[in-house]
């Protein structure tokens, strides 16, 4: 029998592959962690050096193991799952622990759609050169906060998330946002004080980074 907070018992414990980004950063593939914590799926993880991430890439591609050559991969039994927020939305289909709804895991799909061109904006201006960085910190990242503001506050459905699984806990949009803002936040396009001017956004950010198994890798993560 689940209780609150329990998703049903998957067959095979997913493994999730992705680099090994410096700084505490999540990327993508943190997003996929952050998500599995939050809804309290077990899995495992096998993290690439950064060192070595061009030979792995090349394998992946040639082996076939991912034509598009990209991570997070995870790998659930004999499925290869790649794309992060496709990866999220199936396993929490797979799991029980989607909304139940249509309309509200459509919530989560059009947030979720939008930011994948923040998520590529800040990787151009993360590990970009000084350009890319400068005109990301100046033109993209307040265009950036004020439309996701308003995602948030026209959609949500919920105190301070998008929509909930039955046992109230936030999805796949919601964990791409939050991931995000803490990337932006680590790499210095961010700080949470100017987030405190978006109230959604930081509401967001607080409660999502307050779930326990949460806020217990965060922790770690930086020590």
């Amino acid at each position: 029998m689940t209780t609150r907070n329990t998703p049903k018992a998957l067959v095979e414990t997913p493994k999730l592959i992705y680099v090994d980004l410096p700084n505490g950063l999540g990327g993508r593939g943190g997003v996929v962690r952050f998500f599995l914590l939050a809804n309290n799926i077990p899995f495992t993880e096998e993290l690439i050096p950064m060192s070595d991430w061009p030979e792995h890439k090349a394998t992946f591609i040639k082996e076939g193991v991912n034509p598009a050559g990209t991570v997070p991969i995870v790998q659930l039994g004999d499925k290869t799952l790649t794309q992060h927020v496709a990866i999220m939305r199936y396993l929490a289909n797979l799991a029980g622990v989607s909304t139940g709804d249509p309309y509200r895991d459509y919530i989560q799909d059009l947030v979720a759609d939008e930011y994948q061109g923040w998520r590529d904006a800040w990787v151009s201006g993360a590990f970009g050169d000084d350009e890319a960085k400068n005109n990301y910190a100046k033109e993209t990242v307040a265009k950036k906060l004020r439309l996701f503001e308003g995602l948030y506050a026209k959609y949500k459905m919920n105190d301070a998330f998008l929509s909930t699984s039955p046992n109230g806990v936030p999805l796949w949009g919601d964990a791409a946002i939050y991931g995000l803002i803490r990337d932006n936040i680590i790499s210095s396009f961010l700080d949470e004080n100017t987030l405190e001017e978006h109230p959604c956004l930081n509401k967001l950010f607080k409660k999502y980074g307050a779930l326990p198994k949460v806020a217990s890798w965060v922790q770690k993560a930086a020590t």
